[in-house]
């Protein structure tokens, strides 16, 4: 995927720093879906879409979120106008091509893949992401304009629900073709705009955030937040008047750091990068049927679902494992299946004969369970 770049010089030189074009980066068949099959989504209540047009002589936008009406597209004409899939990897499995593309990068800040449609200068406008993302072409030319990370640029919302930038000066302006593709990092002003009919694939890259850290912590079973506030002893009279006690926020604090102590913060990150946003997509099994399939698996071998999310912490000789945001412990000595999982997604009968049998078992077992493992097919 990064055509003659090395993983390690993409990492040090261009991940989160600066935009890359890597002309026929994707070496697989571009034509992964057609506009009829991303039209037939749309329509869908369980996916998210939009529809947006634009008239270039009012400099008016319109936007439409789906699922939307068959009529809608029988209304547009042939030009300007774009539609928008999200998430589509979870449901259209020839877009998982592009995931194992990405083995360079962990597959725990994978967010989706979004699929576009434009017609002749259709696009969403020039605008910012706070997420790193590559731009594979499908069918058909876009042209792109991209300046560079942390340009200034005058934000404007030409439509209530439409983020933009003002027009910025491109250190970038190229047409790409079928299968090349243009890596953008957070926070680059960018514009695309389809030259005739286009299909784009954008494959976003999520980072987690310390308020989803926290929602996990906050609703973490294994810790209880009841303790009370005492002040015998420390009120004062002046406190009836609406003064609050300065110790209040020492003791909030100290508190705070005894709960959240290192292993409830791993667990929470874990969890929280490697929870699913369609998690009822994978095809799930009980554990008892599971644990019949993993005694299969050791003599079949086992793969990795490209949706699922395997990663895990070493911490205090054990391995703190999440499979699709789950926690499970594990002795230490299963990273090297899981980092084989990650990268070739696949483990072979002889990569489990060379695992310890007790805790493989019980990993095969879970991981099947959740759908995020799969006997080979």
């Amino acid at each position: 995927m990064l055509g003659s770049i090395s993983a390690e010089e993409f990492l040090s030189e261009y991940w989160q720093k600066k935009p890359l074009l890597i002309r026929g980066g994707f070496d697989g068949d571009p034509a992964l879906i057609t506009p009829e099959e991303l039209a037939g989504y749309s329509l869908d209540d369980d996916i998210e879409s939009r529809l947006i047009q634009h008239d270039n002589k009012q400099q008016r936008w319109q936007l439409s979120h789906g699922p939307l009406e068959e009529t809608a597209f029988q209304e547009l004409g042939e030009a300007n106008w774009t539609l928008l899939v999200q998430s589509l990897d979870y449901f259209h499995p020839p877009l998982q091509q592009l995931t194992k593309a990405c083995n360079f990068l962990p597959r725990w800040r994978l967010d989706d893949i979004m699929v576009s449609f434009a017609t002749e200068n259709g696009g969403v406008g020039p605008h910012l992401d706070k997420y790193d993302v590559f731009l594979v072409q499908g069918e058909g030319q876009r042209r792109w304009r991209v300046g560079y990370q942390g340009q200034k640029v005058s934000s404007i919302n030409p439509h209530p629900q439409i983020a933009q930038v003002e027009p910025f000066e491109a250190t970038m302006d190229v047409i790409v073709n079928p299968g090349d593709i243009l890596y953008i990092p957070p926070a680059t002003p960018h514009w695309g705009v389809s030259v005739g009919n286009s299909i784009t694939y954008s494959i976003g890259f999520r980072a987690p955030s310390i308020g989803s850290i926290l929602d996990s912590l906050l609703n973490s079973q294994s810790l209880e937040f009841d303790s009370l506030w005492h002040d015998e002893g420390k009120l004062k009279k002046y406190h009836a008047f609406g003064a609050l006690h300065s110790e209040l926020p020492d003791w909030a604090q100290n508190e705070l750091k005894q709960l959240l102590n290192r292993r409830e913060l791993l667990i929470a990150a874990g969890k929280t990068v490697t929870e699913l946003k369609y998690p009822e997509v994978l095809e799930t099994v009980n554990l008892p049927k599971a644990q019949e399939l993993s005694d299969i698996a050791m003599s079949e071998g086992i793969e990795l679902n490209p949706l699922a999310r395997i990663a895990y912490f070493e911490h205090e000789q054990a391995l703190l494992t999440f499979i699709n945001g789950i926690y499970f412990q594990f002795p230490i000595g299963l990273e090297k299946a899981i980092q084989k999982l990650n990268h070739q997604m696949v483990l072979s009968k002889s990569d489990l004969e060379e695992l310890p049998r007790l805790p493989v078992g019980e990993f095969l077992s879970h991981g099947i369970a959740l759908g995020a493992l799969k006997l080979p097919e």
